[in-house]
């Protein structure tokens, strides 16, 4: 995947070169996995090395490349493949087992357990993240990759469509004040916009090209928030952080006015330096004129 530069209103200082990236949609081999994340363990630091590949076997799992139920990799591969001793691997795997990401059946294997994940409802209204930031701030926005992708079937089942339909993505860095705060990753059905992916966004907005361009009325947005450590080292070197940073994530399903079918599926990585704030209103009586 190749980086892109950057539009005539998009991050104009022409400074630097991004780093290639590779988008992680959930469906990686543990060996593609780990030929992309081994690059994150750190002998010199102050974590042990196999508290370091534990919390990278945890994501593995997190991201949907296992199912519970699924076997769980051997320790022999495991350590094969990222490169550590097979005692490292073997207390990366029992480190799993402790907090119950993976149980150890005798005379079978090591299988991956049901984990349940604490949703939060982010409420805001604005729909596009562009108009959450303040508006005195300087907010730039750089296409790191813009491309169609044919073969995407989780994605594809977010967006409520066939398997083997191409999907269109796009990431994008969002600045502010000249620091990266925020990898945005969309993915929308290429045959509603087939010529997008070689479109300029309006003002930066995802949301406001397709309203002005496309006359799509976004109606309404889905959207989750997740406290991480961020072990993808694309978005690492684009944030401008360490590996094993705390992160938001945040995901989300774009509606527009009129369809139920959902028309963006959006991941977002935001730093630390970046929070949501929101004012909830208690519901009052029917009739007694309180929100």
């Amino acid at each position: 995947m190749n980086s892109l530069p950057s539009t005539p209103n998009e991050n104009e200082s022409g400074q630097g070169t991004l780093p290639a990236v590779t988008a992680h949609i959930g469906e990686l081999t543990l060996e593609a996995y780990a030929a992309d994340t081994v690059g994150l363990l750190a002998s010199e630091s102050t974590v042990p090395l196999y508290h370091q590949l534990y919390r990278l076997l945890k994501r593995y799992i997190e991201q949907g490349s296992l199912s519970p139920g699924d076997r769980f990799p051997a320790e022999e591969l495991i350590a094969s493949l990222f490169g550590v001793s097979r005692p490292t691997a073997n207390r990366a795997v029992q480190e799993l087992i402790t907090r119950q990401w993976v149980e150890r059946e005798r005379g079978r294997g090591t299988f991956v357990k049901a984990h349940q994940i604490f949703g939060l409802e982010l409420l805001s209204g604005h729909l596009s993240l562009t108009e959450q930031f303040p508006p005195d701030a300087t907010l730039e926005t750089t296409f790191v990759a813009r491309e169609v992708l044919h073969h995407a079937p989780m994605i594809a089942s977010k967006l409520d469509l066939p398997a083997d339909e191409p999907i269109l993505y796009f990431r994008r860095l969002r600045s502010v004040d000249g620091q990266p705060v925020m990898i945005c990753d969309s993915y929308l059905p290429l045959g509603r916009f087939p010529d997008l992916v070689e479109r300029e966004f309006i003002g930066g907005s995802l949301y406001a090209t397709l309203e002005g361009r496309y006359g799509y009325v976004i109606e309404r947005s889905e959207r989750s928030l997740v406290a991480e450590e961020l072990v993808d080292l694309d978005v690492a070197q684009l944030l401008e952080v360490p590996s094993f940073s705390p992160i938001l994530s945040l995901t989300g399903l774009t509606f527009v006015k009129g369809e139920d079918r959902p028309i963006e599926y959006m991941v977002a990585s935001v730093r630390e330096c970046i929070s949501f704030a929101n004012t909830v209103y208690r519901r009052g009586k029917e009739g007694d004129g309180r929100r």
